[in-house]
């Protein structure tokens, strides 16, 4: 079977504010934003239907406007961090479309553009985006022939737009693969808080089973190879073992402030008495 190269067009406002309607904070959107995961993620849903893959080419469209709402807009490090990180992968190309009213009718633009201009060249193209005003450029690109499959990350997507594409990919309930984990260790005896903590939790796979541990010299770490009682030797505690896909771990655990702040109060207290074997969590 021969490997289609797939380039995709991301509608970068639309793509980040659905995130948001996940409660997932905008911090860890700036941190932990990843193309990587996505990739493979998209590369195993088209396998499924027969399509191998090379998804090289990435292209996020934006504009100068911050992402987010008034009530959760995103500040300018937050958006300078975000971009500059993505934009540093491989095959990651960000366009920032300069308009001058408060629309964001030129990044429409510049999206349409780019599809266009990518559909010279393949017959597959993929467009990350829930917005309805794509409709006409569906149609247009179907009645043209070319296979447009859209990747849509909302609770739902509209019907009109699903029926426009070739093959519709919704990754709502797969939101993970939208992040890196990066799993860090840190020493609780030195300036350990709320927020490494919360970083700890954020950066754990909810995909895969996951268990903090602390080890005789006072380091916390989450692991996911040794979990449950495999290869205690040398921990001082740890917790119970986070089940896969029950949102213990990652960015939506993170999100919540509550869950966070009482889960490292027990964590410290743990610590603290020295006796603990497991805590758990509520």
């Amino acid at each position: 079977m021969k490997k289609e190269n797939i380039p995709i067009v991301i509608d970068g406002p639309n793509y980040i504010n659905r995130i948001l309607d996940m409660s997932i904070d905008k911090d860890i959107i700036s941190k932990q934003l990843s193309f990587d995961n996505f990739r493979e993620t998209i590369k195993d849903e088209l396998l499924k239907v027969g399509i191998m893959s090379n998804l090289n080419i990435i292209e996020f469209i934006c504009s100068q406007k911050k992402f987010g709402n008034k009530e959760n807009k995103f500040s300018n490090e937050e958006q300078g961090l975000l971009l500059d990180r993505i934009m540093s992968e491989m095959g990651v190309h960000v366009e920032k479309v300069v308009i001058p009213s408060k629309q964001e009718k030129g990044v429409d633009t510049m999206i349409t553009t780019k599809v266009e201009s990518f559909a010279e060249n393949h017959n597959l193209i993929i467009l990350v985006s829930n917005d309805q005003d794509f409709i006409p450029l569906l149609a247009k690109m179907r009645e043209k022939g070319k296979k447009i499959i859209l990747v849509s990350i909302g609770q739902s997507t509209p019907k009109q737009l699903i029926n426009e594409s070739y093959l519709n990919i919704n990754l709502y309930n797969e939101y993970e693969c939208l992040f890196c984990y990066k799993y860090p260790y840190y020493p609780l005896y030195r300036d350990f808080n709320i927020e490494k903590y919360k970083e700890i939790i954020s950066n754990a796979d909810d995909r895969i089973c996951n268990q903090i541990r602390v080890t005789e010299t006072d380091f916390i770490f989450m692991s996911y190879k040794d979990i449950g009682f495999k290869n205690t030797l040398g921990l001082k505690f740890r917790s119970v073992t986070f089940g896969a896909k029950n949102e213990y771990v990652g960015p939506k655990a993170a999100s919540d402030s509550n869950y966070i702040k009482n889960n490292y109060n027990k964590l410290i207290l743990a610590w603290k008495n020295k006796n603990f074997i497991d805590f758990y969590y509520d």
